[in-house]
């Protein structure tokens, strides 16, 4: 279980999050929709320091090790290519093989990484994602930049995640979170408007409607 408890983060005389609490058991996919759900998920992975609140996992502080990030614009090391990346995760996670994820996720292994069209760079930021076998993954705008075939490829990979005991935050537009999440939180003026189950869907986006919080 995951809790975050009561957390408040400013941008200096702006309150970006105020109280927000949730309880996000594990092995289960929870999708976080509204404004604010990208400085959230950097505060879960450290990027980002409250100003009040704990994230804790099992009653512990939530470790970076065990938390995998995708960025919502991923960035590569110049001058390194495809494979160098590949080659140095498998450096770390020496048992984990690419192959079947670039399968589903096609990148030139030889073209340099920061110079990939943008679909591209975000299918290589998911391979190396995956091959961190990090227990917590933290998606922050997954389907942005993607092309339809690999959008649909990771809503079925977001899927399989849950179900092979992965914890899977998503941090994206309400319309993307249908159908792929556990439970969804819609986030508007800092604090949780609400919680969703499944198959609450469609009162999810009154309510959202309602409050007038836009779909960015």
């Amino acid at each position: 279980m995951i809790t975050i408890d009561a957390l408040r983060i400013c941008d200096g005389e702006r309150t970006l999050l105020d109280g927000v609490t949730m309880h996000l058991p594990a092995n289960a996919v929870h999708g976080i929709a509204g404004e604010g759900r990208s400085v959230l998920l950097k505060a879960l992975y450290g990027l980002v320091s409250p100003d009040a609140g704990r994230i804790t996992s099992g009653g512990h502080p939530l470790r970076r090790c065990d938390v995998a990030f995708l960025e919502a614009e991923p960035r590569f090391w110049p001058g390194l290519t495809v494979r160098d990346h590949l080659d140095l995760v498998r450096r770390h996670n020496p048992e984990s093989d690419p192959a079947s994820m670039l399968r589903r996720f096609p990148v030139p292994l030889d073209t340099e990484a920061a110079a990939l069209p943008e679909a591209e760079r975000k299918r290589l930021a998911l391979v190396l994602l995956l091959m961190s076998r990090k227990r917590v993954l933290l998606l922050d705008e997954p389907f942005r930049g993607l092309d339809v075939e690999s959008a649909f490829m990771l809503r079925q990979l977001i899927l399989q995640l849950g179900s092979d005991g992965r914890t899977v935050l998503a941090a994206a537009r309400l319309a993307e979170l249908d159908g792929i999440c556990d439970d969804f939180y819609l986030l508007g003026g800092g604090v949780v408007r609400g919680r969703y189950e499944h198959y609450e869907f469609a009162r999810a986006v009154r309510e959202a409607t309602a409050s007038g919080i836009a779909e960015k």
